[in-house]
């Protein structure tokens, strides 16, 4: 997807239906994003952390606060899914665990699996099991 990344602009939160005032692929995850009950944050580790790609969808949802007089943000269930060469994922799960203290948000649960440098790493790994299971006890 084409996602700029947020200005810091404080001009969103005009219209509901479009709070960035940026026009690019934000535009597909807004309205769902909105209607959404759980999300589930997906990422390689890049560097003790989540993704570039991540972090600017993420940091483009303050146009979604914007809309609301107390800066806002909807509240959400959430899940943590990561893979990676290594197995510090330290700071990624410090900033996860900011969406509950301060955007209310409740985790349903984390899965992190190091150890995967190589293509088929991941095979056989307990890690797909407490994914799968994960999903289930969500449905």
């Amino acid at each position: 997807m084409n996602i700029r990344d947020c200005l810091g602009c404080y001009g969103g939160g005009k219209n509901a239906e479009s709070p960035c005032v940026q026009k690019d692929d934000m535009a597909k995850i807004y309205p769902v994003y909105k209607e959404a009950d759980i999300v589930v944050l997906a990422s390689p580790l890049y560097y003790w952390t989540f993704s570039g790609q991540l972090k600017t969808c993420f940091d483009r949802l303050f146009a979604v606060a914007e809309c609301n007089p107390d800066y806002s943000n909807p509240v959400k269930e959430t899940v943590l899914l990561m893979a990676a060469e290594g197995d510090e994922f330290e700071e990624s799960l410090y900033w996860y665990d900011r969406l509950e203290k301060h955007l209310g948000w409740k985790s349903l649960g984390k899965v992190l699996c190091g150890g995967v440098a190589g293509i088929g790493d991941i095979s056989g790994r307990k890690e797909l099991t407490e994914a799968y299971n994960l999903g289930k006890s969500i449905s």
